[in-house]
């Protein structure tokens, strides 16, 4: 299938919902039909150099990607042709055909990056720079890096905006008071445009912190209302007004005994993991000090409850019909799938060494790798 053809297969099956661009209002696109396309769960194992592809509709391991050692996130090419892993160990961008999952190249950035993003709409990728204060800017036409965008610290974790009209890069490092912890980059120009500091709320003495992961809830026609952001080493999640960039609120989920809790792991990420359904019904966020994840509705911020997962719970993902969370479990390397009606795990799926990032593909048909067994060998 040709290049646009494959992007009119997933515009199409996008556009079962209402229309394409709000279908994509959020960062996983909203599907209430699979029908012409196969959905992915990618799980990416840091510990390891083995990757997993989960199918959500029979919940098997179906694929398995080999190569990129101590993976930091896994993603997909917006026509669907290849998944894009953070290799921190060779400080590159490693690209897999989707299809055979053979390693067809690797994109050498400057320095080891953290999490990558891709930005549809400009066709370029965005890799966080970890031990150098830059993103690097990669041309996904001819896989090459084209810029290096110097920011304010070294960059821990980057993000596309619904309607991707603004990247935004995660800074790491302690912030002093009127520093920002959160900078925002026109993919136009690939420079920075502002700034955001994670306030209101005093914990070891600062005022201001370090932002960790970040989720967006888009008004209808895609444009950013709110973001949600969680802070190192703090059990709660900011909401933050997009237009006056602004902390609005605080999520805190249930105080739960210290006999209940898991220090053990969390990498002072107390929570670790936050996500808007594609339906736009809820924000879920994980506590790895808590080993649940937990829920808030949509846009009243009404607490829906909470489900325990595991020691560790780490990153997650929604499938397109916001009906399960699949949520990776870096202290007993599997992931679980969450039925979220039920606030109930429907399966437990053993995974590789430390599962931490993990997103959700939506493939042509076409594109899909022959169905393998968790041993990697072909059914």
């Amino acid at each position: 299938m040709a290049r646009f053809q494959v992007g009119q297969a997933l515009q199409v099956a996008c556009g079962v919902v209402l229309v394409a661009g709000l279908a994509e209002a959020q960062g996983v696109p909203r599907l209430d039909s699979y029908n012409g396309v196969a959905v992915r769960i990618l799980q990416s194992n840091n510990a390891g150099n083995i990757h997993h592809i989960i199918d959500p509709t029979i919940n098997r391991v179906v694929g398995i990607i080999r190569g990129c050692p101590h993976a930091h996130n896994l993603t997909t090419h917006p026509d669907g042709l290849y998944y894009y892993c953070a290799n921190e160990q060779d400080k590159t961008v490693d690209v897999f055909d989707t299809k055979t999952l053979k390693l067809v190249q690797q994109i050498k950035l400057s320095e080891r990056p953290n999490k990558i993003a891709v930005n549809k709409k400009h066709r370029k990728i965005y890799a966080g720079i970890v031990t150098r204060p830059l993103v690097d800017v990669i041309d996904i036409a001819t896989h090459t890096v084209i810029k290096s965008i110097p920011v304010s610290k070294t960059v821990h974790n980057t993000y596309v905006t619904p309607d991707e009209s603004q990247v935004v890069a995660g800074l790491r490092g302690d912030v002093n008071p009127g520093e920002p912890t959160i900078e925002l980059i026109d993919p136009r120009t690939d420079t920075v445009v502002g700034g955001i500091e994670l306030t209101g709320h005093t914990q070891y003495g600062r005022t201001t912190h370090e932002v960790r992961p970040m989720a967006f809830e888009a008004n209808p026609d895609g444009s950013v209302k709110r973001m949600f952001a969680q802070a190192t080493g703090i059990n709660a999640v900011w909401v933050i007004d997009w237009k006056t960039r602004k902390v609005v609120d605080m999520l805190w989920p249930p105080k739960l005994p210290l006999w209940k809790q898991n220090a053990d792991g969390i990498q002072t990420g107390d929570m670790h993991g936050v996500e808007v359904l594609p339906d736009r019904s809820a924000v879920w966020a994980s506590s790895r000090l808590d080993s649940r994840i937990y829920g808030w509705r949509l846009p009243d911020l009404k607490y829906l409850g909470a489900v325990e997962v595991g020691p560790s719970a780490n990153w997650m993902t929604p499938t397109p019909d916001s009906k399960y969370m699949y949520v990776a479990i870096s202290g007993v390397d599997h992931t679980i799938a969450v039925d979220l009606k039920t606030l109930a795990i429907v399966a437990k799926i053993k995974t590789g060494a430390r599962p931490a990032r993990i997103s959700t593909a939506i493939l042509p048909l076409d594109r899909v790798n022959p169905s393998t067994t968790i041993s990697g060998r072909q059914e």
